[in-house]
């Protein structure tokens, strides 16, 4: 129960400030019926115990199969076989992200299943195995972070220019959405055994950060050439989209309840057929260890299931409700003022974005507080919010727009940014779109978008996520470029002191001698 209370208060940090948020536009600005507000606390509380018990799971039997798994790999010596093994394991784990499962079903739903579910799933884990083989190519052949991040933002720019618009909205939601609570710490342990075969040539942990930045990339890249590829792709909205009221209290949960159950196999089956082979094959574990990771599978499925009809039965929808209704009156300013505040609350609450503020003042001996860091991330997440809103808003203006000269000024501050932060930066990105942007923001910019008669909901309903992982990247770099231009004062000051010091020694010497002479 110790470990389930943690990750019940670790959740809890994140829910509770959408909650509380929801409440307060309820009694202010967008009041909700009775029926809807009571939906809304029932969703969250299904989201709160279920995504708890999922990331015990996570710590029980997801991430132990990552250790166990990362460490054969690395003890067979053979690259060859490494590198399968992060494309395959890189694919498993990605079919089981819940994030990733809530915004394929926005996609299927939106796109009148011109794009289902699963095929974007599958895709999606295509190009994040690929990338985590890459990654670990990287970490064993000591390329430099740099040089990979162009080339692959190279690929990524090619093949944006050659797909349909619609699929860069895709491609890039798909990059924040994949990097979520099982996926994450699951790639970090591979790649931290992985790196422990160069660790003796390593100054610092450069080689355990960027591999969730380039698991990202996969997703997009995977996605982009799924759009250059199919040109005959043609979607509409279906005129109903989004959530409809429901007649009964219980009648949304019922409705998602076994597709829950059903998908929810489906996304965790691999990876349990995975770990059983690989134990009964190449792993000499003890039955008790077999035992505790088996329970934890179990804990993930049972979490995702609960996690899956809380978002789908009522906490999604109302996010969709409030977005429709601030559009209705008729407020711009409101809804984007409202945006603004959602996003500061919900990436200050992330509990994946505390331990990365820690990490990052560990990791520069302080001289980046970690205070400055969320406060960095938490302005970078909400202006990337607002801004989602703003595009709304605003005929013409499509994601590219954004993401170009966004990306193109990342590419530039990755020239002078230090190897470490670089890292640091691309992992904060999948780190800060976590399930309350996947769940919650998604659906309140779809319901925005749905309620403004000059968007296009098709267009304008997705790309929140893809901004809010992009703000990271720009704000991250900054402090990596504060914290050398501090280190270079620090290192002035220093040699201003020894300077003066050497002069007094110097000085006092020279009147010695006067005086003995």
């Amino acid at each position: 129960m110790g470990l389930f209370n943690e990750k019940l208060k670790e959740v809890g940090a994140s829910v509770l400030p959408v909650t509380l948020f929801v409440i307060i536009l309820h009694f202010t600005v967008t009041p909700l019926a009775g029926l809807e507000l009571g939906q809304f606390i029932l969703g969250a509380v299904l989201v709160l115990i279920g995504l708890a018990v999922f990331l015990v799971g996570v710590d029980l039997g997801a991430t132990p199969i990552g250790k166990h798994s990362g460490g054969y790999l690395v003890k067979t010596g053979k690259l060859p076989l490494l590198l399968a093994g992060g494309l395959v394991l890189g694919f498993l784990i990605s079919i089981a992200e819940p994030d990733l499962q809530i915004l394929a079903s926005q996609v299927q739903e939106l796109t009148s299943q011109a794009i289902t579910k699963w095929q974007m799933v599958i895709v999606v884990s295509v190009g994040v195995g690929l990338l985590v083989m890459v990654g670990f190519w990287r970490i064993i052949r000591q390329v430099r972070y740099r040089t990979v991040i162009w080339f692959t933002y190279g690929a990524i720019l090619i093949l944006a220019i050659l797909s349909k618009t619609i699929f860069h909205d895709f491609a890039f939601d798909a990059s924040g959405a994949t990097t979520g609570a099982i996926t994450t710490p699951f790639i970090l342990a591979l790649a931290a055994g992985v790196a422990q075969v160069t660790a003796s040539r390593q100054e610092d942990a450069r080689d355990q950060f960027g591999i969730v930045g380039l698991a990202s990339a996969g997703a997009i890249l995977a996605v982009l050439a799924q759009g250059a590829i199919q040109k005959s792709f043609n979607a509409t909205a279906p005129p109903q989209s989004g959530w409809q009221s429901s007649a009964t209290f219980l009648e949304p949960f019922k409705n998602a309840s076994w597709l829950a159950l059903r998908d929810s196999v489906l996304s965790m089956a691999p990876l349990v057929i995975i770990f059983f082979l690989l134990h009964v094959t190449v792993l000499a574990l003890r039955r008790r260890e077999k035992t505790r990771i088996y329970i934890g599978m179990f804990f993930c499925y049972l979490g995702l299931v609960l996690f899956t009809i809380g978002v789908m039965g009522g906490f999604m929808a109302t996010g969709h409700l409030i977005g429709t209704n601030l559009v209705s009156q008729g407020k711009p300013l409101i809804t984007v003022i409202a945006g603004f505040f959602l996003g500061m609350v919900t990436v200050i609450a992330e509990p994946a974005v505390h331990v990365l503020t820690v990490s990052v003042e560990e990791e520069t001996d302080g001289i980046i507080p970690r205070k400055v860091v969320l406060a960095f991330l938490s302005i970078g997440v909400a202006f990337s919010v607002a801004l989602a809103v703003i595009r709304i808003y605003t005929p013409g203006l499509e994601l590219w727009h954004i993401l170009l000269p966004g990306y193109t000024l990342i590419i530039i501050m990755s020239i002078f940014t230090p190897d470490l932060f670089l890292g640091i930066a691309f992992d904060a990105g999948g780190v800060a779109s976590g399930p309350m942007t996947a769940t919650f923001i998604l659906a309140f910019t779809q319901g925005i978008a749905a309620g403004n008669p000059e968007a296009d909901l098709l267009l304008d309903g997705f790309g929140v996520v893809a901004l809010v992982a992009m703000a990271p990247l720009i704000t991250l770099q900054i402090l990596g470029l504060i914290s050398v231009i501090r280190g270079r004062r620090q290192t002035q000051l220093t040699d201003q002191d020894q300077t003066a010091v050497v002069e007094v020694i110097s000085s006092a010497q020279e009147e010695d001698d006067y005086v003995e002479s």
